[in-house]
């Protein structure tokens, strides 16, 4: 179920998870097939698969350029993964409003001149937000999206799962629906880079190939990110229509405070993660054991033993 909230959120789905999908340890072809379902069926919008730099890619195409994109990768090693960005409600109809001039709480009520032109901005959107989903890796070669193999999808429907006894199972939600569905190779572009949304960012470095690289992903800084480029892009203030004076007061400073603070984390995360602010870290770290002892000490004399028993069978010393 979506949240409710005025900002986007955007998603990435573990395996098990991803519909029609099993394991994305092979080929992409039942994901492809899933996210073709729209283009079976006749729509004035009828629409394909695009990428960083073409609008129109047949499905084809999208599995031939996927499943051959891990040439270092091992047979049980996640291949690609499936992401999704979720515009809210208001995100849609300021979205629609902006770039139409009219309001509407239902696509289909659009032209179909209409339809091509808010399809065409959700592209321009997505590709921002895969440069932002490049960016949060924080590795030195991979810069935007154009160092990675991705296609997206433009959804237009949702529909009711069979979970609900008050509605009939693949009923078309009502509404505005808008929203990405996106298929990204784990390797980037040169199949040189290993690149998994679903390692947790906790400001880790690893040595790779002799050199010293970040390990992780910080999702909820993406999904922040990606709102801010929406705002950036379509002028988007939740509450400049209140008549309550308070919001829009909030409305008037709301962008540059939110820019200035998403700037600030980003800002700080990369001085930590490479290799800057090196004493600060080991006082986090130290004060966050010290931390444990006082919320569980059994638990943390246990997680202290193992680390040590850890560093002294490999040599580390911490």
């Amino acid at each position: 179920s979506r949240r409710s909230t005025r900002n986007m959120y955007c998603k990435v789905h573990r395996p098990v998870n991803t519909p029609g999908v099993s394991d994305n340890k092979g080929k992409c072809v039942q994901l492809v097939e899933y996210l073709s379902k729209e283009l079976k069926e006749e729509r004035s919008y009828y629409d394909n698969f695009f990428s960083q730099k073409e609008d129109y890619v047949t499905p084809l195409t999208v599995m031939h350029h996927m499943d051959n994109n891990h040439r270092t990768l091992k047979r049980n090693d996640d291949k690609f993964y499936m992401l999704t960005i979720n515009p809210s409600g208001e995100e849609q109809q300021h979205l629609i409003e902006k770039v139409t001039g009219k309001k509407t709480g239902e696509f289909s009520e659009l032209s179909p001149e209409q339809q091509k032109e808010v399809l065409a901005e959700m592209k321009r959107l997505t590709r921002e937000c895969m440069d932002e989903y490049a960016c949060n890796f924080y590795r030195e070669k991979i810069r935007s999206g154009d160092d990675l193999v991705w296609y997206g999808r433009v959804e237009t429907e949702r529909h009711y799962k069979g979970d609900d006894p008050e509605v009939k199972a693949g009923e078309r939600k009502p509404g505005l629906q808008l929203h990405v569905h996106i298929i990204v190779s784990r390797m980037d572009r040169s199949q040189t880079v290993s690149l998994s949304p679903l390692s947790k960012s906790r400001g880790n470095r690893q040595v790779l190939d002799g050199r010293e690289v970040v390990v992780g992903f910080d999702r909820s800084q993406w999904s922040a990110r990606c709102a801010s480029q929406f705002n950036q892009l379509y002028g988007y203030f939740p509450y400049y229509h209140s008549k309550d004076k308070k919001f829009r007061k909030y409305s008037e400073n709301w962008q540059a405070e939110n820019e200035l603070k998403n700037e600030a984390v980003s800002k700080l995360k990369r001085e930590i993660l490479q290799g800057e602010l090196k004493e600060e870290r080991r006082m986090y770290t130290n004060t966050f054991r010290l931390y444990r002892f006082v919320v569980d000490p059994k638990k943390a004399i246990i997680r202290e033993l193992k680390r040590l028993g850890v560093n002294l069978l490999t040599g580390r010393d911490r």
